[in-house]
């Protein structure tokens, strides 16, 4: 088979790399290869009288072979005639100071699309040759940018009145994007903007429609209008006026309550400027009253409106939530009791989400509901620790721990009189070991506070002795923890004894867990209280001569038992409810501890044991013999005998004198009776 012409290899070759967009206009194949022929057609003569190296005199065969292995690497196409760029000449050029730019041509730039020169062309072309009446009927049906906003909002209102009962028009969708896209080229003077959202909402509500649909295409106007100008690098959130924001605001009032308007909220308040919030109060409180106060009381509502008011602080906005409170609870009029309690919990849970408001604001706000003077102890139990868990996890207490909240609902689900027992439970239990001794006492404290606030510190105590009595398995530390939280020896010591009457159920030995080292901060509480018993307080303490000072840390241990010891028996001298007989019997019982460790009596020891043995001699009577000689018998050990001399001298004298008053007592009582 002969072989093929060169003019036909090289058509084969430049089809195969070169492809040319549809769009454009492109040498047809029989040119071209028509012009490859001329180009490569060599008589025998010419190809003699060439050069087989490149040059002005190279062959002509080999300069087309040469060229195309160029164009077979090269493989970006060459670009037709016309579309070649020529150099200007600007030798007569002068420069112009610009000029501003006016909106409609602002619009026309913006609605240019890149497109290729033979589409160009096409449509030079196609408008050439149609009269002008019909080109600008074309402009105006292709090209809606440069249609009036006024013309656009009312097409889109048109196509609103036009929509059935189950979907809107597309014109309507068209106009939502374009208007969001305008917006966030900045293209809309702010005055229109302020127009359209005082009057095509209204104007929407007036066309007859669905009320769902209304609401709808509503959402999504004001939706398109917030997102836009949230997004505008041209024209932000600041370029436009406080006016507009609590104009947006109320507008969202007017929607029903619902995931969609919830969301709309949160986005205009995330995007309105911080400066912004007390000049928008009005539209802020008008939302948040018809979101909080609704037939519809979602659990995810309330955080939902305290995600989107969680920069409000009492500090700085106390007055606008003062109004947002009483807006609230004025819409509650028109409800049930049943509701009203409802809506009033969920208010109470959307101060909880809010990470800028304090225990103490919440707790005067559960003040301010009422909502807890009810007779229902374990409902308010379990909403007072839900409250609490909330309000823990919105600032930050619970360091991301949601697992807590979960936890306690699902324990707390079938027995709600057990709520506070189990919240306590598990805050010791789920909190990091890490972290453990650094945040559940703060957990815990702030429970007692609030129950203390609201007056229910009782059903705590009655819920940690119906979880006694229901459960199998008692686990010590956590109400360890509670007791030592809640910085009241009383409840303390209810606690412990709770437990000590439950030993059977514990998962430890209750000594081992709670010993005396976590009483030392509640012993003068305890010795002072007068419905304390002395030996309830040497059961917690746990007295017994030389236990728990065997280990490496005993010394340590010592020195504050000793410490301990001393100061109760000073406490314990001066505690006036107790009979000296028993004030005497329980300062020898911290002598008897100090004397059996080896430990000697300080003066602060010897002092209160001379404050015990001398209370009769200070109502003038003679006085014990043997506890003034116990005294003097310590005196000599510790002081000198020289000491115990001093002493004894005086303690003579005193009761000397008490006895002749006694004496002189009597005789004037005889000589009164004589009389």
């Amino acid at each position: 088979m002969p072989p093929s012409r060169p003019t036909a290899r090289c058509c084969r070759a430049v089809q195969q790399q070169i492809r040319a967009p549809l769009d454009n206009i492109w040498i047809t194949d029989g040119v071209l290869a028509s012009a490859f022929e001329r180009y490569f057609h060599v008589s025998w003569l010419t190809r003699r009288k060439s050069s087989s190296v490149p040059g002005p005199l190279e062959n002509r065969r080999r300069l087309g072979k040469r060229k195309m292995t160029d164009l077979h690497m090269n493989t970006q196409p060459t670009l037709p005639p016309w579309a070649i760029d020529f150099p200007v000449d600007l030798s007569q050029w002068t420069w112009q100071p610009p000029t501003k730019r006016s909106s409609d041509e602002t619009r026309d730039l913006r609605s240019e699309r890149s497109q290729s020169v033979a589409s160009w062309g096409l449509r030079w072309w196609t408008n050439s040759t149609v009269p002008k009446q019909v080109e600008t009927d074309r402009a105006g049906i292709e090209n809606p940018s440069q249609i009036s906003f006024h013309d656009q909002l009312a097409k889109a209102r048109a196509a609103v009145a036009a929509s059935t009962s189950n979907a809107i028009g597309p014109v309507y969708y068209n106009f939502i994007g374009g208007l969001q896209n305008d917006l966030n080229m900045g293209l809309l003077d702010p005055a229109d903007v302020d127009m359209a959202v005082s009057t095509f909402p209204p104007s929407l509500i007036d066309t007859g429609v669905a009320g769902e649909m209304v609401d709808a295409a509503i959402e999504m106007f004001l939706s398109a209008v917030v997102n836009g100008i949230a997004s505008s690098g041209v024209l932000g959130p600041s370029g436009f006026d406080a006016s507009l924001w609590n104009l947006v605001l109320n507008r969202i009032s007017q929607l029903p309550a619902s995931d969609a308007t919830t969301l709309l909220f949160q986005t205009t308040l995330d995007t309105m400027p911080p400066q912004y919030v007390n000049d928008a109060h009005e539209g802020i409180i008008a939302a948040v009253q018809t979101l909080a106060v609704s037939h519809s009381t979602e659990r995810g509502r309330a955080a939902e409106i305290g995600a989107a008011l969680r920069h409000l602080s009492p500090i700085g906005h106390g007055a606008l939530l003062e109004e947002i409170e009483s807006a609230v609870y004025q819409g509650l009029v028109a409800f049930e009791e049943e509701t009203r309690q409802k809506l009033r919990f969920l208010w109470l849970q959307t101060l909880a989400h809010m990470p800028l408001v304090d225990t103490d604001y919440l707790l005067d706000a559960c003040v301010r509901s009422a909502y807890f003077d009810r007779e229902a102890s374990s409902l308010i139990g379990r909403d007072l620790s839900r409250l609490l868990i909330q309000q823990w996890a919105s600032r930050g207490y619970l360091h991301g721990l949601t697992s807590i909240e979960a936890a306690w609902d699902h324990d707390s689900s079938d027995h709600a009189e057990w709520s506070l027992a189990l919240l306590s439970i598990h805050i010791c239990d789920l909190v990091p070991a890490g972290n453990r001794d650094k945040n559940h006492v703060g957990l815990l404290m702030s429970l007692f506070k609030s129950l203390r606030r609201l007056g229910r510190e009782d059903e705590l105590m009655a819920s940690v002795r119906s979880y006694y009595e229901a459960t199998e398995t008692l686990p010590i530390l956590p109400f360890k923890h509670l007791a030592m939280a809640s910085c009241d020896h009383g409840t303390a010591l209810e606690i412990f004894f709770l437990l000590d009457s439950n030993a059977a159920k514990l998962d430890a030995y209750l000594e081992s867990i709670w010993d005396w080292t976590a009483w030392t901060h509640y012993v003068q509480a305890m010795i002072e209280d007068e419905s304390v018993m002395p030996r309830d307080v040497w059961m917690v303490i746990d007295g017994s001569v030389g236990r728990g000072f065997k280990g490496p840390m005993g010394q340590s241990l010592l020195t504050r038992r000793t410490k301990l010891m001393e100061d109760m028996a000073v406490w314990f001298s001066q505690a006036r409810h107790l009979t000296d007989a028993m004030a005497h019997r329980n300062v020898c019982l911290c002598v008897g501890w100090l004397c059996g460790n080896g430990i000697s009596l300080s003066n602060k020891v010897l002092v209160a044991i001379m404050s015990v043995v001398t209370r009769e001699l200070k109502r003038g009577e003679f006085g014990r013999t043997r506890r003034l000689a116990w005294f003097l018998n310590l005196v000599e050990r510790y002081q000198g005998t020289e000491e115990r001399r001093i002493v004894a001298q005086v303690l003579q004298r005193w009761r000397t004198a008490n006895n002749e008053l006694y004496l002189k007592a009597q005789q004037q009582a005889k000589q009164r009776a004589l009389e």
